[in-house]
């Protein structure tokens, strides 16, 4: 009797071990199905995941140049920020009376979105507002975030509707692609600058754990060209406040060869980030509509520094550019 009762209890455990391993591969199968869209011309191969919206790849020949997310370092590649830019006050804000919660960078860049139109050299994604968004964001909106290639040009287009009758759409957006450094075997990041399109010298805000106080540090050394050293990073992005501006090329200071340039017009805000280890491959160059909150701000949502004002049945567009060489 004891003899068939340990069989039997050998049959559950295996059975259960079994249905565990289906489980776990349901789970992990489920991971996956997130979908990569990919549009390509003579040029350049650009791929975008469907969750986030999230740029994963730029490739011109054999060279990728979007940062491929090493968890050793970072696991985001180029995430979408909306509704928020940076982190909030007590990670809190007040509308109309009620506190809501919300993380850093906001939602989109934690949500699936869908995609309505695809073409040989566009692609088109839409997200709207769900259970979860409405718990931290009381606002209808429409988010449309569109990829577009021409040549070796990647055009990133951020549309943001307002489909409510009476009510405004407060909010703030921008991107943060990051991209391999070194982009040549041999090199080492200490060896770049970004090269402005003016002289400005703007200094950077300051922050305490990712808020801004009112304090500011001067990074450049020579008007308009940023170096990038092992220390640039140690107390995080560097955030040109206002911002002056249109676009920033990467270059190889030994070789001057010339990577890419980012351009930018019209955004009042750019961050520029990279971890403070010095052996970190990668650089953001950050593109925003907004900033994290300033550490006396009083939380009202509405008095947000950075935050946009859309009316009713009015819509936003922005975009910036990427042009590889």
């Amino acid at each position: 009797m004891k003899k068939y009762a340990l069989v039997f209890l050998c049959f559950i455990v295996f059975s259960s071990c079994k249905n565990s391993e289906k489980t776990k591969e349901i789970i992990v199968s489920k991971i996956e199905k997130k979908e990569i869209y990919t549009i390509s011309n003579d040029s350049i191969t650009v791929s975008v995941k469907s969750f986030g919206a999230e740029l994963t790849s730029i490739k011109k020949a054999s060279k990728e140049y979007l940062w491929q997310g090493n968890p050793e370092f970072w696991k985001h590649q180029s995430p979408i920020l909306f509704p928020i830019v940076g982190r909030l006050v007590d990670h809190d804000y007040n509308f109309k009376n009620k506190n809501y919660k919300m993380n850093f960078h906001g939602f989109a860049w934690k949500s699936e979105f869908n995609l309505i139109k695809k073409t040989q050299k566009s692609l088109t994604f839409e997200l709207l507002p769900s259970e979860n968004s409405r718990k931290q964001y009381p606002f209808e909106f429409k988010l449309q975030i569109e990829y577009v290639i021409n040549g070796n040009i990647l055009d990133v287009n951020y549309f943001v509707e307002n489909p409510a009758e009476n009510e405004d759409l407060y909010f703030s957006i921008g991107g943060h692609p990051a991209f391999n450094i070194p982009l040549k075997n041999g090199q080492q990041r200490d060896e770049y600058q970004l090269v402005f399109d003016n002289d400005s010298t703007p200094t950077s805000r300051d922050k305490e754990s990712g808020l801004f106080v009112d304090t500011y540090t001067q990074f450049f050394e020579k008007p308009g060209i940023l170096q990038i050293k092992d220390s640039t990073f140690i107390e995080g992005a560097l955030v040109f406040n206002p911002n002056p501006f249109s676009k920033a090329t990467l270059v190889h200071k030994p070789t001057k060869e010339e990577f890419f340039t980012i351009h930018f017009k019209d955004f009042p805000y750019v961050g520029i980030w990279s971890q403070k280890d010095p052996k970190t491959p990668f650089i953001a160059i950050e593109p925003w509509y907004g900033v994290a909150d300033n550490i006396h701000h009083n939380k009202e949502f509405t008095l947000k520094e950075g935050i946009q004002i859309l009316k009713p049945k009015k819509e936003f567009h922005s975009s910036f550019s990427v042009e590889v060489y």
